[in-house]
């Protein structure tokens, strides 16, 4: 652990919540992009966001140094984000509302053309349903190691799991992403291969 963030726990610890706040900044860009990736929209995701910081300056006295900040905070907005997925989905069902609808975000680049940008929206749309039909722990595995790029013994201590569990997780999400995505395989946009899975 670095020295800052050792400091900066150790005040928040004593009371300190500027400390604490200045902690939370330190790592809450990747953590609110790592709940959007598990939650599938925003605002969702930052809901879970907000749940988790509160949650852990609740259980900041409980830290123990045995990991790193970053993975003790990534864990419990994980947990927050998986909980609340569990209940949208149940009060979804109760409600019979319609599957809320994946929007198409993607940026516009003024050298694509409109087939390549057309193929480029469709691409981003059919990434985001394949995700939202994987399990919650395949989609929080996917999500923190090809979109945030962490180690397998990172992910295991973030999902409280072993690290052969988190492979496996990581191996059938990767297969079911690939088989959805099978269509984009071959096809390029600005001359690049739209699906490198």
């Amino acid at each position: 652990m670095n020295p800052r963030d050792f400091d900066l726990i150790q005040a928040a610890k004593a009371g300190d919540n500027r400390a604490f706040d200045e902690l939370i900044r330190l790592y809450d860009k990747r953590i609110l992009q790592v709940a959007h990736g598990i939650m599938g929209n925003m605002q969702d995701a930052y809901d879970a966001y907000q749940e988790g910081v509160i949650r852990a300056h609740k259980k900041l006295q409980s830290f123990r140094f045995e990991s790193s900040f970053n993975t003790w905070l990534t864990r419990i907005v994980i947990n927050q984000a998986l909980n609340m997925k569990k209940k949208l989905r149940v009060r979804r069902f109760l409600s019979f509302d319609e599957p809320e609808s994946i929007s198409s975000s993607y940026m516009e680049d003024d050298q694509l053309g409109a087939d390549e940008i057309m193929i480029q929206s469709e691409l981003s749309n059919q990434i985001k349903r394949s995700l939202e039909n994987l399990s919650d722990r395949e989609r929080a595995v996917f999500v923190l190691k090809h979109m945030h790029g962490y180690k397998l013994r990172e992910i295991a201590a973030m999902i409280d799991c072993a690290e052969g569990t988190v492979k496996n997780y990581l191996f059938r999400a990767t297969r079911k992403m690939r088989d959805e995505l099978g269509a984009f395989r071959n096809v390029t946009v600005d001359g690049k291969e739209a699906a490198a899975l």
